[in-house]
């Protein structure tokens, strides 16, 4: 049997993910490593429009170390993409170039369609839910994706302007957050949930949702009091609206210092978290939803699902 390994990195707005896995002819694949690291390259971009040299610097130190375990762990090919924060952001081309000049290799930056694309795939192929209705919802640093579709693959897809970072930045300024501050987050995502399909609200009782990304696995970790992050136990897990309503009130009479200590927080992620929580709380609402599946297989998963198909560029890592 034929064996090669790979990487796959996904550059998303708050959090850069590595997936290093080998990859065999018969289809199959064994993961290798599964890394995750919140470097929030696209803070202050809905203010400036541009990723400040902060977001660019922590993003190239944490894809040196993906790049020396790469090394380590042999990988003959690197895929790498980028998506909300290097698609809107005025500098991204020279961020990228960058990017190329130190570490070697090109950022591809994707869009929303293909981001939906990509998740939707994961998701299909990562949890036993061929014959059923999906609502795949994908909860990001800038931007929050909602794709639609079945076994036959996507058949509508929705990107909205909201996601964890660019509503804590917009609106929660006060530690701890005050109500007032959380009433005019939920005024504007609200508003942007009108963009949705009517159909889509029509057909909830038939729609599976399933949430991917970092906000919903935390949640389901701290709902676990995970000490340490498992993939196998978020990974298919079922979140409840009354949990993620519970969750939002434990964040919100907290201050981010007192969010850092609750078991299954990454402390990273404590000051963004409760705008995560509330955006999750509306969608589910909107649709009704009494749970959510968690998939912890996303964007990064989709490239390898297609790179199983499709034969793919290779990069010199010898440097």
């Amino acid at each position: 049997m034929i064996a090669r390994r790979f990487a796959f990195i996904d550059i998303g707005t708050n959090t850069i993910l590595c997936l290093i896995a080998e990859l065999k002819n018969d289809g199959s694949f064994d993961v290798l490593d599964d890394l995750a690291e919140i470097t929030r390259l696209g803070q202050g971009v809905h203010q400036t429009g541009r990723i400040s040299a902060e977001g660019e610097e922590r993003s190239l130190r944490v894809l040196q170390w993906y790049l020396e375990r790469c090394k380590r762990l042999a990988v003959e090919e690197i895929r790498v993409v980028g998506t909300s924060a290097l698609r809107g952001a005025r500098n991204s081309g020279e961020v990228r170039a960058r990017f190329k000049g130190q570490l070697g290799f090109d950022v591809r930056v994707i869009s929303g369609d293909e981001e939906a694309a990509y998740s939707f795939l994961a998701v299909q192929k990562g949890l036993p839910l061929d014959r059923r209705e999906l609502l795949v919802v994908d909860v990001g640093g800038g931007s929050t994706e909602f794709i639609r579709g079945n076994a036959a693959g996507v058949v509508e897809a929705v990107s909205i302007n909201v996601g964890s970072v660019r509503l804590t930045e917009q609106f929660l300024h006060s530690d701890p957050v005050q109500s007032e501050e959380c009433e005019k987050m939920v005024v504007a995502i609200e508003k942007e949930l009108t963009r949705l399909p009517n159909q889509w609200l029509k057909d909830g009782s038939i729609l599976t949702l399933v949430g991917i990304a970092g906000t919903f696995t935390t949640l389901s970790a701290v709902e676990k009091k995970l000490l340490c992050y498992a993939h196998g136990e978020v990974h298919g897990s079922r979140l409840t609206l009354s949990e993620v309503r519970r969750q939002v009130a434990l964040f919100q009479g907290k201050t981010i210092t007192e969010r850092k200590a609750i078991p299954g927080l990454e402390p990273k992620r404590a000051d963004i978290i409760l705008a995560g929580a509330c955006l999750i709380e509306r969608i589910m609402t909107l649709f009704h939803s009494e749970r959510v599946i968690v998939s912890d297989q996303g964007v990064r998963y989709g490239l390898l699902h297609e790179c199983l198909k499709t034969s793919q560029i290779t990069v010199d890592i010898s440097r």
